[in-house]
């Protein structure tokens, strides 16, 4: 069997196992395959050559979601569980089962690893912007009010990744709406590592940003229509 295929086999028969609900919203295997296209295009884009090492991680990065009962801890524990598999099943040398798992480690980390880490890190971070972005953001806040009829783009409309590092430490939250959400995931932008990552998120970025002014006038056109 071709070892990709073996891998996402894998994947797959893994992600439908978690058993946590809140954990499979947005992290089905539509997810982790839109990461491994993301994933190879920055690749590409700076220059690492290694694709078959990029797939590998980018397809094992959410295994962890089976085993742990907090988003937070997914990434060691995927790490550890790519780890094993990949071992198991022979696929790569020691030396490449480590960098693998290296990246799957830190994927849901600001910061830390090697570049395999900051290509997986910005693939995934691409794939919470845009169309697909606002789609997650709807589906993993649904249980949230859309917007505040009085300020519908949200008080956290361009709020950087900084300053979201800064309002958790404060306790604040993402926010108590669901445009709060998108404000979130618009300011993964700060986060991205790579330049290839940043020239790809530029449109997104905007798109969603038109999103929640194009719904602040149509929520300003209704008060003043009632």
């Amino acid at each position: 069997m071709n070892p990709i295929q073996h891998i996402e086999d894998f994947v797959k028969q893994t992600m439908n196992s978690v058993a946590v609900p809140d954990l499979r919203i947005a992290h089905e295997f539509i997810h982790v395959d839109r990461v491994r296209c993301w994933a190879l295009q920055i690749a590409t884009g700076e220059g690492y050559e290694d694709l078959a090492l990029v797939e590998a991680a980018a397809l094992l990065h959410d295994v962890g979601l089976a085993y742990v009962e907090q988003r937070s801890q997914h990434g060691q524990t995927g790490a550890q569980v790519a780890a094993q598999f990949l071992r198991d099943a022979r696929l790569f040398a020691e030396h490449e089962i480590e960098i693998i798992a290296e990246a799957i480690g830190c994927h849901n980390s600001p910061r830390g690893g090697g570049m395999l880490a900051a290509i997986l890190r910005d693939a995934d971070i691409l794939d919470a912007l845009g169309a697909i972005g606002l789609m997650r953001a709807f589906t993993s806040k649904y249980m949230l009010p859309e917007y505040d009829p009085h300020n519908a783009k949200g008080d956290t409309w361009g709020t950087t990744a900084q300053e979201y590092t800064r309002r958790f430490a404060a306790g604040k939250g993402v926010g108590e709406y669901l445009v709060d959400q998108v404000n979130f995931q618009i300011g993964f932008f700060g986060n991205l590592s790579t330049q290839t990552a940043r020239r790809l998120a530029q449109p997104l970025v905007e798109f969603m940003q038109a999103f929640l002014l194009q719904l602040e006038s149509e929520a300003s056109a209704g008060r003043n229509r009632a």
